[in-house]
């Protein structure tokens, strides 16, 4: 049977309202905290207040006076108030213990790999916080999930999360929040081939970024996406003049792999621009990073360089083409195969004009080539290059086949200077010449 006493504290500013002691949660509480801290009875007594007389109140058989809970309430260490509140917020502290403990077991579930019960655990998170009312639990649950579902694949839920997130009143009114969600969004975008959405979201994310401190790693991640996304859209101009200023931020940026990221997409605007260095910046950003970095960048940093070393012809190229067949022969998935095979083409490509090999080379290359794995842009510029290993192979109608292929998924991804490049290239026959801008590959 519940028992309750109200206790009006005297008037002051900053407390009014009336406690409610209710016993017996009230003793409960007392019990709780006293074992937690590993106290007696006999510890909490004092002016008045007997052991036995603690022991009534934990039991519930005592509803003790003011002067009482405030001894007690000072003896564990507490405000009056954290000892009084109504049963209905105990439950509401309990609930967030567990949704805490929920988040907990899913960044274990990460840790360990198990990526799908990591989004079991964070949906149910999502769900019964919003139901809860906990905005904040809710919202770090969300972020998380948007890194799972990235992990897992689950592009259409990952948009629908990460946009979720950036309507959410807490993002709204945090710049910081803003610029994370914006930058996550802008990256899928660009990713899954929608680029007129990428640039809406990288500018998001840029203005957003401007209104933080300078050290925050987050401005350079938003200037970062917004130059590829200006690079893979075709606004070369804007793309040179953000890489020079991009380029003169990076002394000053203390995290390795941010400067890395930096460094890598003002090599994409320079080489564009017709810059000479951007290989020396590729370079300089894959001694950046480390082993403990995130080794999908790794590896597609690797690519990059091999890329762009093959198609400009660089002494370099044999080298960095070995380290992306031994990242190779360690990664099984099918893009990486689609990749080392577009690069090995390029290679061919490369021998069959200088007359070091016959045109039986590139013709098996291409044969070996299967862009499909890819992501909208990588296999448009990957089915670009098998198109001139048909050329090299003097297999024209398969090659003006694939050079349309590439230039319609540049087309319904936005890339309309690609586009138009492809197109290009179709219709004049040869080797290409000047700049190649199918050879960059942005972060």
């Amino acid at each position: 049977m519940s028992h309750s006493v109200n206790i009006h504290p005297p008037f002051n500013h900053t407390a009014s309202r009336t406690l409610t002691i209710e016993q017996p949660a009230f003793g409960k509480r007392v019990r709780e905290r006293r074992r937690v801290q590993g106290l007696s009875q006999g510890d909490l007594a004092g002016e008045g207040v007997s052991s036995s007389y603690v022991s009534l109140v934990e039991s519930g058989h005592r509803i003790p006076s003011l002067k009482a809970a405030k001894v007690i309430a000072g003896r564990l260490g507490v405000t009056l108030e954290e000892l009084s509140e109504p049963e209905a917020q105990d439950k509401q502290r309990t609930h967030r213990l567990e949704l805490v403990g929920l988040l907990v077991a899913a960044r274990s579930s990460q840790l360990a790999g198990d990526w799908s019960a990591a989004r079991s655990q964070l949906e149910t998170v999502v769900r019964q916080a919003g139901d809860g009312g906990f905005d904040e639990v809710r919202w770090e649950a969300r972020w998380e999930l948007a890194t799972v579902l990235d992990r897992l694949g689950a592009d259409a839920e990952r948009e629908a999360t990460l946009l979720e997130l950036l309507h959410d009143p807490i993002t709204a009114a945090a710049p910081l929040m803003r610029t994370r969600a914006a930058i996550e969004l802008a990256d899928l975008y660009r990713r899954t081939g929608c680029l007129s959405e990428s640039v809406t979201f990288a500018e998001d994310a840029s203005g957003a970024a401007d209104t933080l401190d300078g050290a925050r790693p987050e401005r350079i991640q938003a200037q970062v996406v917004l130059l590829t996304a200006y690079v893979e859209s075709g606004e070369w101009h804007r793309a040179k003049s953000l890489g020079d200023a991009l380029l003169q931020e990076v002394p000053s940026v203390p995290a390795e792999q941010q400067r890395a990221c930096a460094l890598w997409a003002a090599a994409g605007a320079r080489h564009l621009g017709g810059g000479s260095e951007a290989l020396g910046l590729l370079a300089e950003a894959d001694a950046l990073l480390g082993p403990a970095d995130d080794v999908r960048l790794r590896i597609r940093l690797g690519r990059a360089r091999a890329l762009l070393a093959v198609s400009t012809g660089d002494d370099s190229a044999p080298a960095l083409l070995d380290r992306v067949r031994l990242a190779g022969a360690l990664d099984s998935a099918p893009a990486a195969a689609a990749w080392l095979a577009a690069l090995e083409a390029l290679a061919a490509v490369a021998a069959v004009r200088a007359e070091e090999a016959p045109a039986a080379t590139a013709a098996a290359a291409a044969d070996a080539l299967d862009p499909a794995a890819l992501p909208p842009l990588d296999r448009a510029r990957c089915t670009v290059v098998r198109a001139r290993a048909r050329r090299a192979a003097e297999q024209e109608a398969a090659a003006a086949e694939d050079f349309k292929a590439a230039a319609s998924e540049y087309e319904k991804a936005g890339a309309v200077r690609l586009a138009m490049e492809t197109w290009r290239e179709l219709s004049t026959p040869g080797h290409v010449t000047g700049i190649d801008p199918h050879a960059v590959l942005m972060p």
